[in-house]
C-alpha cells in the first residue's frame, strides 16, 4: 500500500477527521492528513469521548499499514505513533491508556519509539535529534 492510498482510506474511513479540518487556522499543511500529528490530535480527541470503538478502529488500520504498507506508509505510522505519545503525555495521564488499542506490529513500533525516547532523556535537544536521525536513517546508509 502507498501513502496516497493509505491517507485516501483514513479520508473514508474518517469522514469527522475531515470535517474537523475546517475548523483548524490557516498556516496548516496542503494536505492534514499526511501529518500524523493532525491525526494523532483527532484520535485523542476521539479518545476522550469515551468510545473504545472507533478509536480500536484506528489502531486496526494502522496495524495494517505496517503490514501492507511501503516505507513511506511505515514511516508516517511511526510519526503518528510518535505524536500521539506526545500529546497523550501531555493530555491524558500517560500514553499507556493506548496500549490495549494496539496490534502486534503497532505494539512492536510503539515499544521501540518508546524505548528511543527513554534512551534520549539524558541528551540535550540536539544531541536527541542527531541520534535519533542517526537511528532512523542508520539502515538507509547500508541500502546505498
Amino acid at each position: 500500500m502507498e501513502k496516497l492510498q493509505a491517507t485516501s482510506h483514513l479520508r473514508q474511513s474518517f469522514p469527522d477527521f475531515a470535517a474537523s479540518l475546517h475548523t483548524h487556522e490557516h498556516g496548516q499543511s496542503a494536505d492534514p492528513v499526511t501529518s500524523g500529528h493532525e491525526f494523532a490530535r483527532f484520535v485523542t480527541a476521539l479518545f476522550a469521548d469515551a468510545d473504545p470503538k472507533p478509536v480500536q478502529h484506528v489502531f486496526d488500520q494502522v496495524e495494517d499499514f505496517l503490514q501492507t504498507g511501503g516505507a513511506e506508509v511505515r514511516d508516517w505510522v511511526c510519526s503518528f505513533l510518535v505524536a500521539v505519545q506526545d500529546i497523550a503525555t501531555w493530555k491524558l495521564s500517560s500514553s499507556d491508556v493506548f496500549l490495549r488499542f494496539l496490534g502486534p506490529e503497532t505494539r512492536r513500533a510503539w515499544s521501540a519509539l518508546e524505548a528511543i525516547r527513554r534512551d534520549l532523556e539524558a541528551c540535550s535537544t540536539l544531541e536527541a535529534e542527531v541520534l535519533l536521525w542517526r537511528t532512523v536513517h542508520h539502515d538507509m546508509w547500508r541500502i546505498a
